[in-house]
């Protein structure tokens, strides 16, 4: 084997230096993920007898309980008939928070489809009959047949034997626009409390109510009716029962916020499947912007992002756990603590029981602990790295040198000599202070002793043969 060669597998057995590394920091994010878990699941512990406390006297909604969800927003919404300010809205695309009844119509019929949303103050409805083109209230003709609404709403009950009583409003509008709700239990006198705005969409009609927040525990229901060939139609939700009105629970959102730390984000399901308490408290301080780094700095992110990548691939195989903005299929939540989101991001995930059948998710991003490693032991890792790639770089070129070194001398070693033995040149003298310089020097006095004494003997036949 070269020299060369021998060189460059010296170097190559350096590189096991930061192997060896790799493997520390791949079993040391196992005893991390490990203990994180642990501490992940004292905490959703502790947290769950803190909501079942909370939760105490708020019936448990059940997976075949109807159910109208609200999606909580931080401002008002402009009743125009039109969903263009509504939550999720985006031109050109379908909404993903849309509500059906239980039973899809039939294709080609008319079906009905909703959106809820509260500020606190005021509920909204956004409410969509497709398929379906109305025909409007006529003032001077009130017993002809017209498009109209119903909305009911159920207070919770005030007592154990005392039902509340269930109110119920006429939607109905001589042409499209804003209107007020008509009392039924009050001869049809307008609520100003419950506005409304109607408007024409596509093959059907959209409707945007507003009306004050019911309280916790109410029941919301509405459907709508037409006169078609004679026969009554409706569709709409369930009106017996009454669909339960489901939103979050901003109170105890921001009692759970304090008690979260860095990176983790929490979920209460009720046994239904509707979440009804979602806080998320962020990682720590973003990493810098690429403008403020050195180039020094650049190659120790590429090094820590690769070594991060690395430990991810190692990781055991996240499951994959999809979940709504409202709902989540209780069933299909995954048995294992480290599970893949839809945005590709890795958490760590403990479920827990919560008094009345809920579930507690408490997650930990991962990211928190791959910053661990990544900023402390990760840069030793990835500078150790850069540093023994150099090093193999520089005697890698070392060993070059010292291979044309010898190739050099080995040549002017060849040159000096013919193809019948003789010494025909000296060699080059060589200023070098090494072991190369000093043979260099040893083999020019060598050959020229022996050119001198060559010399002599061809010298000395001659004149034996005179």
């Amino acid at each position: 084997m070269t020299l060369k060669r021998q060189l460059l597998v010296a170097s190559l057995l350096m590189l096991l230096i930061p192997w060896a590394g790799l493997q520390f920091v791949l079993e040391l994010d196992d005893a991390l993920r490990q203990q994180a878990y642990q501490q992940l699941q004292e905490q959703a512990e502790q947290l769950a007898v803190s909501v079942g406390d909370e939760l105490v006297g708020q019936i448990p909604i059940a997976a075949d309980t109807p159910a109208i969800y609200a999606e909580p927003i931080d401002r008002e919404i402009h009743l125009d008939g039109y969903a263009d300010d509504w939550p999720g809205y985006e031109e050109g695309k379908s909404f993903p928070n849309w509500q059906v009844p239980g039973q899809p119509a039939p294709a080609g019929q008319p079906a009905i489809r909703w959106q809820a949303a509260s500020n606190g103050r005021h509920l909204y409805l956004l409410i969509h009959l497709s398929n379906r083109i109305p025909v409007f209230f006529n003032p001077g003709e009130e017993n002809q047949p017209y498009d109209h609404l119903l909305l009911f709403l159920q207070p919770p009950a005030q007592g154990v034997d005392v039902a509340a009583m269930q109110q119920s409003w006429l939607i109905r509008t001589p042409a499209p626009g804003r209107l007020h709700g008509l009392d039924t239990q009050n001869e049809q006198k307008p609520d100003y409390r419950i506005i409304a705005s109607w408007e024409s969409a596509g093959t059907g009609w959209q409707l945007e109510l507003e009306m004050p927040v019911p309280p916790a525990g109410s029941r919301l229901g509405f459907s709508a009716h037409w006169t078609e060939d004679g026969k009554a139609h409706s569709v709409g939700t369930s009106l017996k029962p009454l669909p339960i009105l489901v939103s979050r629970n901003r109170l105890l959102e921001r009692q759970l916020k304090p008690r979260l730390n860095s990176g983790q984000r929490i979920q209460i399901l009720e046994p239904g499947g509707w979440i009804t308490t979602r806080q998320q408290v962020p990682s720590g301080e973003p990493p810098p912007g690429f403008e403020t780094l050195s180039p020094l700095q650049v190659i120790e992110q590429i090094s820590l992002n690769t070594l991060r990548a690395l430990v991810r691939f190692y990781q055991p195989k996240p499951a994959a756990m999809s979940t709504g903005e409202h709902w989540a299929d209780i069933d299909a939540l995954p048995s294992v603590n480290l599970v893949k989101h839809k945005d590709d991001s890795v958490w760590l995930m403990t479920i827990q029981p919560v008094f009345g059948g809920r579930l507690l998710i408490l997650e930990q991003s991962l990211d928190q602990l791959l910053t661990l490693s990544g900023s402390t032991l990760g840069s030793v890792i990835a500078r150790s790295t850069l540093i023994i790639i150099g090093l193999t770089l520089v005697l890698l070129g070392y060993a070059s040198w010292l291979s044309w070194r010898i190739t050099r001398l080995q040549r002017a070693v060849s040159t000096s000599i013919d193809e019948d033995g003789r010494i025909t040149g000296a060699l080059p003298e060589s200023r070098a202070r090494d072991e190369l310089g000093q043979l260099q020097r040893h083999f020019s006095q060598m050959v020229d002793r022996l050119h001198g004494y060559n010399h002599y003997l061809e010298s000395f036949s001659r004149r034996l043969s005179h």
